[in-house]
């Protein structure tokens, strides 16, 4: 039923976009006209002038066919990074931007699914398996010309191991609590000693960006480091933050726009003598309207975009007119689950984060099964995603095929059998159909998520109303989303949330989410010891698959992990969408993986 009308809903919204066109088009590609060709930054974007520092022999030479420089890639974001400080980014938006601005010792290739050379030009790997030497490539600077050394990646590490700093990379970068060892035989070769076999270790090698020791050094003795590289840094002084990626940031103006620029100093190059980033500027504008962004790409106006299930349809019909292609890429890596706070904690007030008898609900196992089975699947994906997506069970969607365990417990729309668990749980309703506990309490809870991401708040409906034939009250709370973060990771006084992760990399990298300790671990983060036997078991299986190289062992230990996560049910698991992403077909290099950012390569696209 409530299908029926979200659908018909969902349609008339559709509709209501194609009308607006004409109401936001003008006053967007206004904007859009002022970050190409505004007032101040007009001579800056138009005429790009890269000073030609000399070649190295270290530099890596792209394979792929060579181009011509300049041009300008432009792209939207609902949302803004809330640091260019890698040491304490937790968000997948700043990540984003990190990704451009900074390498680490190693890359990965989505196509080949291979580790690469990155800022070390070679590795070896010692009989134990736990010893790896890196070799940095001669000739490496930072943008402002300085050396990058052996020194930078020793510093690095300090930056994470340091107490005074907590970050979520001190706990992904040890074993069982054990920092590596990190040594430094020259100015151009490390090494790195894991406490035990550590199975991803190159992969993270990949994911970890190195931090200048001759900026960042007088914040870490004084402690003020985390505070470093701060938005009010990249406003009033971005030239402060030197990269070794292939853009710095020549402008950032909060709540409007971001202007990155070329690393003049960059380590890749391509034939005929060029130095890569082709693009001479990359622009992100920062639109928290998810229409208006849509209707920007869908009118030629920026160069790539994510779109929801529900515009597909409309927005591939302007593929000619406007020269982009929709590229279908399947199920996404992406989960989308919803959590209770099972956090027993108390505020500085001695006051506590869950009201008790709620946190009782919380805990109960019963409970949160009842809430699975009460949750249409299928009605979210016909609703909400125009029928363009996958019910979801568990950890893994089935985009990542090689950790993806299909035969997790389900919980197929059925609310009767939710009653029966809430009974059964010590649940009851009245005479109205009203849901109350043992204890008379009326069973009723709030629900945040972030309000930029509409599919979000559309889920987000779709369980109020489904709640409701239970006898159950949601109060839906759609914020923005830093306030989230910060309710779910720093105060802790919330009740329930719907968000999601990214997902599709190897189990290695929830570390910090399934350890009961990993501050991650969003129905009850940083535990001192383990609150249940199931999370006491899942912390022994992701160490047991973390410190082998029996692959097979590896996959037998994660897909227990998702067995549990199934059972226990501490986060909720709803959908995943199909992805769609729109480029302007201008663009060559183009090389599309079966997960991962489109783009992932930025540095070697060009345009004619």
């Amino acid at each position: 039923m409530f299908t029926t009308v979200f659908s018909r809903f969902s349609s008339n919204n559709r509709n209501n976009k194609e009308k607006l066109f004409f109401f936001i088009f003008f006053p967007l590609f206004f904007s859009l006209f002022l970050i190409v060709s505004g007032c101040k930054g007009q001579r800056k974007i138009q005429q790009a002038q890269r000073p030609d520092y000399p070649f190295f022999e270290d530099m890596e030479k792209s394979s792929l066919p060579a181009g011509k420089r300049g041009g300008l890639f432009i792209e939207s974001s609902a949302a803004e990074p809330s640091t260019f400080n890698w040491l304490v980014s937790e968000d997948a938006t700043s990540s984003s931007f990190l990704n451009l601005m900074f390498d680490s010792l190693l890359s990965y290739n989505p196509i080949d699914d291979k580790v690469i050379p990155g800022l070390a030009k070679s590795w070896e790997v010692e009989p134990d398996n736990k010893t790896f030497r890196f070799k940095l490539r001669k000739g490496l600077t930072w943008s402002d010309g300085v050396p990058l050394t052996a020194d930078d990646v020793l510093f690095s590490f300090s930056c994470i191991y340091d107490p005074r700093f907590p970050n979520r990379n001190a706990y992904d970068l040890s074993v069982d609590g054990k920092p590596f060892k990190v040594e430094k035989i020259d100015e151009l070769t490390v090494q790195i000693q894991t406490p035990e076999i550590f199975a991803p270790f190159l992969r993270y090698m990949s994911g970890m960006p190195l931090m200048p020791k001759h900026i960042l050094e007088p914040y870490y003795k004084d402690g003020s480091l985390q505070n470093q590289w701060n938005i009010s840094t990249a406003k009033k002084n971005p030239q402060s933050i030197v990269v070794s990626g292939p853009f710095l940031i020549l402008s950032y103006n909060p709540g409007e726009r971001i202007v990155l620029t070329a690393n003049p100093r960059y380590w890749k190059r391509a034939d005929g003598e060029i130095r890569l980033p082709y693009i001479d500027y990359l622009i992100v504008k920062f639109v928290k309207d998810a229409n208006a962004s849509l209707i920007a790409f869908a009118s030629g106006q920026t160069d790539i975009e994510g779109i929801s299930p529900d515009n597909v349809a409309w927005v591939q019909k302007g593929e000619k007119i406007y020269h982009y292609t929709v590229y279908d890429r399947g199920p996404s890596t992406a989960s989308s689950f919803l959590w209770f706070n099972q956090n027993p904690g108390k505020n500085k007030n001695n006051t506590p984060y869950v009201t008790p008898y709620k946190l009782k609900w919380f805990q109960n196992t019963l409970f949160r099964q009842a809430i699975s089975y009460g949750i249409d699947r299928e009605g979210i994906i016909s609703g909400v995603l125009f029928g363009r997506g996958t019910p979801l069970w568990g950890p893994e969607t089935p985009a990542n095929v090689k950790w993806y365990n299909p035969n997790v417990k389900k919980y197929p729309y059925n609310p009767r059998l939710a009653l029966e668990l809430l009974e059964r749980a010590g649940f009851h309703r009245d005479t109205s159909g009203r849901l109350f506990d043992q204890d008379n309490h009326p069973v009723s809870f709030t629900l945040l998520t972030n309000q930029e991401n509409p599919i979000r708040t559309a889920m987000a409906t779709v369980f109020k109303e489904n709640m409701k034939q239970l006898g159950i009250e949601v109060n839906l709370q759609f914020i923005d989303f830093g306030t989230l973060v910060t309710k779910i990771s720093d105060s802790y006084e919330y009740e329930a949330c719907l968000l999601g992760l990214t997902g599709g990399g190897d189990p290695a990298d929830g570390m910090s989410v399934f350890m009961s300790k990993g501050r991650l671990h969003q129905w009850y983060p940083n535990q001192p010891y383990p609150a249940t036997p199931w999370e006491a078991e899942i912390d022994r299986l992701m160490i047991e698959q973390l410190t082998t190289l029996d692959e097979e062992k590896r996959k037998r230990c994660w897909f227990k992990v998702q067995e549990i996560m199934s059972e226990e049910e501490p986060y909720i698991y709803l959908v995943t969408p199909n992805t769609y992403v729109g480029l302007k077909n201008r663009w060559r290099n183009v090389q599309i993986p079966r997960i991962g950012p489109l783009v992932w390569n930025i540095e070697e696209i060009w345009t004619p």
